[in-house]
């Protein structure tokens, strides 16, 4: 059994995700059309993903204990950049989880073999940043032209160059950089 102090701030942390990811699926449900209609369902079940990561973490049971620390690596790792990313929206209160997992890790047990553990939680942490970033700048680019009407935008890449778009009677115009 792990100690109260990793259970409450991952109980916190998990309630604070679930919390913020139902509110910001009522926020962007409630705007109305929008031309890139994927970029929300990628971040709240990036979210959805990042709650469980940190419950199923919490699961008193032997086969977790091998893969504790990546999991609360890869949650914390997560929740920090998206906080990060989204700092004007949604991000005040997904940085405070992450700090609380990252409290939760740094107090995760160590036992023979924790070097690779933590290998991994790099690891994990890493790939859950990885996956952000690529999913951000994946759903970014589907756009959805309706059939009537006309509309343009532009999005900026994390990784790549920006881009703008035109819709015009459901025919879509796409312009790199």
């Amino acid at each position: 059994m792990e100690r109260l102090l990793i259970r409450v701030t991952s109980l916190v942390a998990f309630a604070i995700v679930l919390a913020t990811d139902v509110l910001y699926i009522g926020l962007i449900g409630s705007q109305g059309q929008d031309f890139q209609p994927y970029v929300p369902r990628f971040v709240a079940s990036y979210l959805a993903v990042m709650a469980a990561l940190i419950v199923i973490a919490l699961l008193p049971r032997p086969e977790i204990f091998a893969i504790r620390l990546p999991m609360r690596a890869a949650a914390a790792g997560g929740l920090l950049a998206l906080g990060f990313l989204a700092a004007f929206s949604i991000g005040l209160p997904l940085v405070v989880a992450g700090v609380l997992t990252t409290v939760a890790l740094t107090r995760t047990s160590r036992r023979p073999g924790s070097a690779l553990r933590r290998l991994a939680g790099l690891g994990a942490a890493l790939l859950a940043i990885g996956l952000l970033v690529a999913g951000l700048e994946i759903t970014g680019r589907l756009i959805v032209c309706p059939e009537t009407g006309t509309g343009s935008g532009t999005g900026s890449g994390l990784v790549t160059a920006g881009y703008s778009y035109q819709c015009n009677e459901g025919t879509l115009t796409f312009h790199s950089g």
